[in-house]
């Protein structure tokens, strides 16, 4: 495909002339490729579906410019790049942001109000877990009580590993979903 740059660049003569054909051309050509390169440096999905977008919106914004743009392909990846490291300052800040307000939120925390949170937390999760059921509350408890590896609880229940994983690992869901009801409200009040 020696001569895709000359067809990438009449594709961006025809869109910079307003032709949603070869505009819809250019995006079936590029679209996995800027979600790869999205997915491969954000490492989610949400976010490279995001900014394939937005680097195809931006694309169809600036068309009158496209005529002028010598490299075509240069031009479509250094917008994704853009795009990413916009993401990635953005996502970058708004953890830092979290952390100092956890930080200052602890530093001007009470002692007597987190003792009261852990309790009420851990009466949660013990009530979660009552409401698993007998084989899945046993497994739970050796593996995440006791310290018990999937091994050892599978040789002592005579069950595959395997079979023990899945059963910690839903009943941690389950109890993760009760907390979320629970928990998190009351850490916020």
């Amino acid at each position: 495909m020696s001569n895709l740059p000359s067809h990438i660049k009449s594709l961006f003569d025809a869109i910079a002339r307003g032709d949603e054909l070869a505009f819809k051309a250019l995006f079936d050509l590029y679209k996995a490729r800027s979600y790869a390169v999205a997915f491969k440096l954000t490492k989610t999905a949400y976010a490279a579906e995001e900014i394939t977008q937005d680097v195809f919106v931006s694309i169809w914004v600036s068309r009158a410019q496209l005529a002028d743009v010598k490299n075509p392909e240069a031009y479509i990846y250094t917008i994704i790049y853009n795009k990413v490291s916009r993401y990635l300052k953005k996502e970058s800040n708004q953890a830092r942001i979290l952390q100092l307000s956890i930080w200052n939120s602890r530093s001007y925390s009470n002692e007597t109000e987190e003792t009261v949170f852990a309790h009420e937390q851990q009466k949660f999760i013990s009530q979660a877990v009552q409401q698993l059921s007998p084989q899945k509350k046993l497994m739970y408890e050796l593996n995440q009580v006791q310290g018990k590896s999937y091994d050892e609880i599978a040789q002592t229940l005579n069950l595959s590993p395997h079979t023990v994983k899945s059963h910690v690992l839903q009943a941690i869901k389950f109890i993760r979903r009760c907390l979320k009801d629970r928990v998190l409200p009351f850490f916020f009040l």
